[in-house]
């Protein structure tokens, strides 16, 4: 992925969140219990999960046999639908935020100073929540009804993503 790709990913990411909270979207509030959400979600986590464990260097797998570690993990992470699917797609989607995190952050390597803004979001944005709602998605749910409560908020907050959408597009014309 380019810094370019990357930006464009940002953009897209930050206008959809923005257009979801700014419209105050009824998907926000529905998602969080939505099977075909989370199966959705997990299917693509697992299935990204599993691609990188494909493609891991011979010495992370610490002499395991490769077919075997990825069969025990994508069966593992499969069955999380059936053995724990309150709030799977919340967690699911934190974790995609921190593989979609590690692209831009890996398209941005080296790059400074047009790199940036593809870290400060990445990071603030990607990074710290991907994190929070994967470990905790009522925190995720506790979010969403704080700031869905007032439209003060969610209008201000889907404005602020729409900014930083357009910066990162902005960014990209100073790409060399």
């Amino acid at each position: 992925m380019s810094l370019t790709q990357a930006y464009l990913v940002l953009t897209a990411i930050l206008l959809v969140s923005g257009w979801l909270v700014y419209t105050n979207a009824a998907l926000l509030k529905s998602f969080r219990r939505d099977t075909f959400a989370t199966g959705i979600l997990l299917i693509i986590a697992v299935g990204w999960f599993g691609f990188q464990l494909q493609h891991l260097p011979e010495p992370d797998l610490a002499g395991l046999p490769r077919n075997i570690v990825l069969g025990v993990f994508v069966v593992a992470g499969l069955l999380t639908y059936f053995t724990m699917p309150d709030f799977l797609s919340v967690r699911a989607l934190g974790v995609l935020m921190l593989f979609i995190a590690r692209q831009t952050l890996d398209a941005g390597y080296r790059q400074l100073p047009y790199s940036f803004l593809d870290a400060s979001v990445s990071y603030a944005f990607l990074v710290i929540l991907g994190l929070w709602w994967a470990m905790s998605p009522v925190a995720f749910n506790k979010q969403c009804d704080w700031i869905l409560e007032k439209p003060t908020r969610f209008k201000t907050l889907g404005i602020i993503f729409f900014v930083t959408s357009l910066a990162c597009l902005l960014q990209i014309k100073f790409i060399p």
